[in-house]
């Protein structure tokens, strides 16, 4: 506990900044991973299919990702 503590302590400001800049970044790049997110739409379809949500659940969450999809195209300057 003391060592981590020390190890907060003694970092420097722009040390600790230059960590929250690269998680940041990396939840950016996971967010907006078009693999990912087809992947996340298949197993929604998945569950919809073997009637593990119902059509209003499965409606909502596939137009959150359709809508995550067409940002991740955006950002990457591919059609949508």
């Amino acid at each position: 506990m003391f060592l981590l503590d020390d190890l907060l302590i003694g970092l420097p400001e722009k040390g600790l900044v230059g960590i929250f800049k690269e998680i940041y970044e990396m939840a950016q790049t996971e967010y907006t991973d078009e693999a990912k997110i087809k992947e996340e739409l298949l197993r929604l379809q998945t569950l919809y299919e073997i009637d593990q949500i119902s059509e209003e659940e499965y409606q909502k969450k596939e137009a959150e990702l359709l809508e995550r999809l067409a940002i991740a195209r955006e950002a990457k300057g591919a059609p949508a």
